[in-house]
């Protein structure tokens, strides 16, 4: 069995003593890697130098403490567990050296307590950094989430505005020609004619289209209704056609329905990649794919446009920009999916999301088949 590797920085002006050491390191199972220093400029020199596991300290030296070798290591942020190893040492200072921040005492005479206590204290020194992981990790959730929570107030607002001014400008001027073509014809029924009846007709189905319009750009009944490959297929055409890219849309062999939260978000996040592709990445191929591979589903949106940077657009998504990216990686992880993107500038995109497979009732899977938009 390999002994595992220590990496051991022995504060000791004692060559004998850190040899004695060294060798209980050894028996305790331990290969370690050391080096020996007596002096604060040559341990500073050390720390520099490389990371360490444990830094062994002499409590007493000619030029040179254990005390200063800790003031040392706590003035630097180190959390590198720091034990007193003395030939003689009170009670009384060594409880002093344990408040100042030494994890543990060992005196020279009892080295069998040392590697045990080594044992311990870098099992509590991983726990430490799991924990702050852990909260770090913590802190920058919730930072993403208020800066996600604002972006969608903001898109909130923006789709509220540009309802408003849909309703008001367009569907209001409709109902408002309607209401004065109908008073004239009351006002004065000599002057009715077929014409004017038929006016008054072709406005109201335009202001019905509007309204139809509006909805299916708020939620397509499709995807209630019929489920998520007619709802996708319905969306692409239209936007293949709008766009001006030639659309490949395929589906393999997945349930007809799937669960709800799972379609809602496929449908968002194909909505969302494809809104980018017509932004931003001058395409002129689109291929969507629903797939099931090993238990889940797979959605697959490609593009041969402009491409991007992956990992500076994560870093400004960090930062509270990119906010796309985080919106659709959210949405993902609250359906149980998760989505990775592989792009490279000029060289188009891909995004891939792949959800647990639940379908929400039974039956057979419909035939995959291509699009042609």
């Amino acid at each position: 069995m390999t002994s595992p590797p220590l990496r051991v920085l022995i504060v000791e002006d004692s060559e004998d003593d850190a040899l004695f050491i060294v060798r209980a390191l050894v028996r305790g199972g331990y290969d370690p890697r050391h080096r020996r220093v007596e002096t604060a400029e040559a341990m500073k020199r050390a720390l520099a130098a490389e990371p360490w596991d444990v830094v062994l300290a002499d409590y007493s030296m000619p030029r040179f403490s254990g005390p200063e070798a800790l003031e040392i290591v706590s003035g630097r942020g180190l959390d590198v567990p720091f034990i007193i190893v003395s030939g003689a040492i009170g009670e009384e200072t060594a409880v002093a050296a344990m408040k100042a921040g030494a994890h543990d005492y060992v005196m020279k005479s009892a080295l069998g307590r040392l590697v045990p206590a080594i044992r311990r204290e870098l099992q509590e020194a991983q726990m430490r950094r799991s924990r702050r992981q852990a909260e770090a990790a913590l802190v920058e959730a919730h930072r993403r989430l208020q800066a996600l929570s604002g972006r969608m107030i903001q898109i909130q607002e923006n789709e509220r505005r540009a309802l408003a001014r849909e309703l008001h400008d367009e569907i209001g001027q409709t109902l408002t020609a309607v209401k004065i073509s109908l008073q004239s014809l009351l006002m004065r029924p000599e002057m009715r004619s077929v014409t004017q009846i038929e006016d008054s007709l072709r406005i109201v189905d335009g202001a019905l289209e509007q309204v139809r319009g509006l909805s299916l750009d708020l939620r397509p009944s499709q995807l209630d209704d019929l489920g998520l490959r007619p709802a996708l297929r319905w969306y692409l055409e239209r936007q293949s056609r709008t766009g001006g890219f030639d659309l490949q849309f395929t589906v393999d062999d997945l349930p007809v329905r799937l669960q709800p939260d799972v379609e809602t978000a496929c449908f968002r996040i194909t909505q969302e990649a494809v809104t980018n592709i017509l932004r931003h990445a001058d395409a002129k191929r689109v291929h969507v794919r629903l797939q099931c591979l090993a238990g889940e589903m797979e959605l697959v949106v490609e593009d041969d446009g402009r491409g991007f940077d992956v990992a500076a657009a994560q870093r400004r998504a960090g930062e509270g920009a990119s906010l796309g990216l985080v919106g659709m990686e959210e949405r993902a992880a609250l359906a149980g999916g998760r989505i990775e993107w592989s792009s490279t500038p000029g060289q188009g995109t891909r995004l891939k999301a792949r959800f647990p497979l639940a379908p929400a009732g039974d039956g057979p899977a419909a035939p995959s088949a291509p699009v042609d938009p």
